[in-house]
């Protein structure tokens, strides 16, 4: 099949002529395992596109090496071995976590309190101490008047209660899921100060004395 020499201008090619047949083309069908790497103006399409197509004898696809058309040899990858041993982070222990609250209303703390023991019941987690210490009272005596009438003053006074819950024998993951709850539904003007009592071994270098271990 011929192709009117027009096609091949587009593609930026010249029609090689044939020295038998006087004016005509000799034409060559270009498949990708066919071309090699030689370079050519105009021509910038890869070797899957001009698949089917009728090029002149002479032209090369310029992006298609032997080296690309080599397969290629990859080395297996090795097995992963079943006996190779998976480290776990030991979780961490706490004997006691103490959550301190503080607000400027009463009522807010009872409901608060009210709240953590209902989810601390339903996710098993033992609230086995409250304590209410005593109200924290600060006043300030100030003048009515900026300027004048020194002996009319007003006093103001700020009244900070507190609550502390403590939950006992608890692990690194269950204080950190139930304390991020907690948090989480902190009602408003309450501050929160959490203290956490963890366990650990004794360093090597410390020993028990012979005491102790008798």
């Amino acid at each position: 099949m011929l192709r009117p020499a027009s096609r091949l201008l587009l593609l930026g090619a010249r029609p090689a002529v044939d020295a038998g047949v006087p004016g005509g083309a000799s034409w060559v069908r270009v498949t990708p395992l066919a071309a090699t790497a030689t370079h050519s103006r105009g021509v910038a399409s890869s070797s899957s596109a001009l698949a089917g197509l009728f090029l002149p004898a002479g032209l090369r696809h310029p992006y298609t090496t032997p080296a690309l058309l080599r397969p290629i040899h990859t080395s297996p990858t090795p097995a992963s071995d079943a006996s190779t041993l998976v480290e776990v982070e030991a979780d961490h222990l706490y004997s006691c976590v103490e959550v301190e609250c503080r607000s400027h209303e009463p009522a807010v703390l009872r409901s608060y309190l009210k709240f953590v023991s209902t989810a601390a019941g339903h996710l098993d987690v033992p609230l086995e101490e409250i304590e209410w210490p005593k109200k924290h009272i600060k006043r300030w005596t100030l003048l009515k008047s900026v300027h004048i009438h020194k002996k009319h003053r007003v006093q103001y006074e700020a009244r900070t209660h507190f609550l502390i819950m403590r939950f006992r024998r608890l692990t690194g993951s269950t204080a950190d899921t139930f304390l991020e709850y907690i948090q989480r539904n902190l009602p408003e003007g309450v501050a929160m100060k959490v203290t956490m009592h963890e366990l650990e071994k004794l360093p090597q270098h410390v020993k028990p004395s012979p005491e102790v271990v008798a």
